[in-house]
């Protein structure tokens, strides 16, 4: 009888600990290209960028959908690209949300709008600004309760050697509402469920 309690304790408290956890949150990188306008502005027809030591020269779109910190696609004024994250929603988690990573070395800026219907519809979240991985905050959208799928980039200006705002990459803190398993704790979770398990076939109906 001793046992039987204290298997089920074991269990119990084994389950209860991993739903106390606290939920981890990857970060993913806006990986599709929804859309594209070329305002003309640049020094060149859009898109056009590279790398620090080869710019500008006509770029791939792709460049700023792989996750590469040293290749960028260059939005003068004007110009926006929308991006989009194919397998993940954002979500308002505490702290920032969005990050912007810019690979400029000038006064380079650019609009951020998001979206929740893959680009149909656009609200304004801020502003990231040049040499730098800006990140923005979801709680900056007064009443904002939803999530995000989707990122369209504005360039300000023209500054820099390869006009206007060098865009690397776009992340996103995925799931930062989910409550997703921290996969550390999933063997303690198994170990609770089996143990509660046990217990069902020990236990005998009564009379």
């Amino acid at each position: 009888m001793r046992t039987k309690l204290m298997l089920k304790s074991v269990a119990v408290a084994a389950v209860l600990t991993v739903m106390a956890l606290p939920v981890q949150a990857a970060t993913v990188v806006a990986d599709t290209v929804i859309d594209f306008f070329d305002s003309g502005a640049g020094p060149i027809a859009g898109p056009y960028g590279g790398t620090f030591n080869n710019s500008p020269i006509p770029v791939s779109l792709s460049f700023a959908t792989d996750g590469n910190a040293n290749t960028f696609v260059s939005l003068p004024t004007g110009t926006f690209i929308t991006l989009g994250f194919s397998g993940a929603q954002i979500f308002n988690g505490a702290g920032d949300d969005i990050f912007i990573s810019e690979l400029g070395n000038g006064a380079e800026d650019a609009s951020v709008f998001v979206s929740s219907d893959f680009g149909s519809t656009f609200t304004l979240l801020g502003t990231a600004f040049g040499n730098t991985t800006t990140g923005l905050d979801l709680d900056d959208i007064p009443g904002f309760t939803g999530f995000i799928n989707a990122v369209r980039i504005v360039g300000l200006d023209n500054g820099g050697s390869s006009p206007g705002f060098d865009l690397a990459f776009v992340q996103g803190l995925e799931g930062s509402v989910n409550l997703v398993p921290v996969p550390a704790a999933l063997p303690l979770l198994l170990t609770g469920l089996v143990g509660l398990g046990i217990v069902a076939r020990r236990k005998k109906p009564t009379a």
